[in-house]
Order: C-alpha cells, then structure tokens, then sequence
C-alpha cells in the first residue's frame, strides 16, 4: 500500500469529496462545515438497516447520547479463526446487504443483541448502518459508549480498496456533521480517529489500517477542526457575509453555494434536482438557479429581482434569515 504521503494513492479529502452534500443538512449550527459532503459525487451513502432486512434487536440495545461520542474508531474482521462460529473459507458474505445481515445473525446466534458495529464498509465501498449514530457500540470492550464503531469488511492479508478507504473519509466527515447538529446533546470538537487496538489488547484494526489512522487520522481531525469554525455572529444569530454576485455562476464552484444549498434544502426549496433528489454541493448549477428563482418568487419579486441569482437581499434572506 503507498506510504501516507501519497494518501493512499488518492487525492485529498477536499478533491474527491468536495461535490454534492446531504439531501438532508441542518440549518445553520455555527459550525461552517464548508466541505462536508453528505453525499459525494461517487453516490456515498449510509444504507439504513431496513435496506439490508434487519429484523430486531434479540437484547435491548441502550442509546448515547451524541454528545458522549469522542472517537470514531476503525475495525476489520481479522483472522479467520477469530471470528464467531469459523464460517467455512467461502461462506462469508463480503459485499452487499448480506454482509451486515450475516454479521448481525452470527451476532445473535453468539448471545448479543445483533450487529455490533456503527457502521460496516464493503470492498465495494457500501456503507451499511448497523447500530448507527444513537445507539451503544458493541465493538470496544470498556469504551463503547464514547466510541462510533467503524468495520471495514476485510480479512487479515487482505488490503482495503480505494472504493472502501473513499467511503471511510467520507464516513469520517459525515459523521462530525451528524453529531454537530443542535439539539440537547451534540459533539463541539471533532472526533477523534483512533483504531481498535488503541483501547483493547487486539490485532484490530490490521496493519493497513492501523497505518492510516495513525497517518492520515491527525491530518483529517485538523480538517475537521477547521470546519468547526464557528462564523460570525450578529444580535445572537449566525451571519454570514454576502460572497459577491461572482461565487453564482452557472458551473462555478465556490463555498458559498454549499452554504446556499444548505438554505434551500432547510426551507424547502428543492424542487430542481438532477432526478437524484436535490444535494447540496460547491458547484452552482442550472438546478441551484430554478431552486432560488423559486425562492424570490416566493418573496414576490419579478423580473430581474427572480431571475435565480442571488444578490446581497436574496442572500440575506435565504442564508441568514
């Protein structure tokens, strides 16, 4: 595997994943999160349990808080023989939702109340949600309350593909977006990126992993850290301050239309999309255009005043309203 100067042999963070964001973005949190991406350009997702047919929890699983959350920590299967039941060589699942399915029976069958892990990622790059955001891991012995659980679907002498360390970045990302948003608990800092191994006396998470939470994982926490910015403020409500007529040209890309997206998805006004429902996104497009037109129509304008490109009073009222 390339060394961590490199990046594993792919471009940054704020390359591959500063295109389209959630469909689903919390308003203004005073955190700018400028390039957390939702959901990227290469159609990263979680996969809810219902997609992969879970069918209950055996046990009671308690919930967390998400403001007790400190650490996303990085997993793999490891050896064969470590694993419950020692499937036979190729009777493992390895892609799709069979995956998260057959770890969450083997669970079961071993006493637990199911899938142990916050999230599964595939080779494939799938990201399936096992117990989620809200709910106690079961993958750290002694720190699972503090830790978001992430298990990339791998066997010792196997290496992660691209498609997987991708969708674990994009994971990372998403999951300080999550956890920031307002409410009666929510995280301040970003989390920390650790491995298993970090917390318990175990070969987890696997050399190559190990070596990326131990080279990349400062790097992304600082990334992270920067998105925790918070932005200015003005009689005890967020403001932020109108980019210029030039940031809202048709194919431009400039953070201040994720930060317009981010309104329009908050106030409804999503009607344009590509046919893939309406994602906020850097790039200014034909779709950003019609959606704010709606916007001004909805104001009264006409005219000049609607034709889809903000000015200081569109921003103002759409952004900071």
């Amino acid at each position: 595997m390339p060394d961590s100067t490199s990046h594993h042999g792919r471009p940054s963070r704020r390359t591959v994943l500063g295109g389209a964001a959630a469909a689903v973005t919390a308003t203004a949190i005073g955190f700018s999160f400028k390039d957390a991406p939702g959901a990227s350009a290469k159609g990263h997702r979680i996969r809810p349990r219902s997609e992969w047919g879970f069918d209950g929890w055996a046990k009671k699983v308690d919930s967390v808080p998400r403001g007790k959350r400190t650490h996303f920590v990085v997993h793999w299967q490891g050896p064969k023989s470590n694993w419950l039941k020692d499937l036979f060589k190729d009777d493992e699942i390895k892609n799709g939702p069979g995956a998260p399915k057959q770890m969450h029976e083997i669970a079961k069958d071993d006493d637990g109340p199911g899938i142990e892990y916050s999230f599964v990622i595939t080779q494939k790059g799938e990201i399936w949600e096992g117990r989620g955001f809200d709910l106690l891991a079961g993958a750290v012995e002694g720190f699972n309350t503090l830790a978001i659980s992430v298990q990339i679907h791998i066997r010792e002498g196997d290496s992660p593909s691209d498609e997987a360390m991708r969708a674990l970045e994009w994971l990372y990302f998403e999951t300080n977006r999550v956890l920031s948003r307002p409410g009666r608990s929510h995280i301040t800092e970003p989390l920390t990126i650790s491995g298993h191994n970090d917390h318990y006396g175990t070969e987890c998470p696997g050399p190559d992993l190990k070596r990326w939470v131990d080279d990349d994982g400062p790097r992304l926490r600082r990334e992270a850290q920067e998105d925790f910015a918070a932005p200015p403020f003005e009689g005890g409500r967020q403001v932020l301050p109108f980019p210029g007529e030039k940031a809202f040209r048709i194919g431009k890309s400039d953070p201040a239309v994720l930060d317009l997206d981010k309104a329009l998805i908050a106030k409804g006004y999503t009607k344009h999309h590509d046919g893939n429902g309406y994602q906020a996104s850097r790039t200014f497009t034909e779709a950003t255009r019609l959606n704010v037109r709606d916007f001004q129509l909805a104001q009264g304008w006409r005219g000049s005043g609607a034709d889809g490109y903000p000015g200081p009073q569109t921003w103002d009222r759409l952004v900071n309203g």
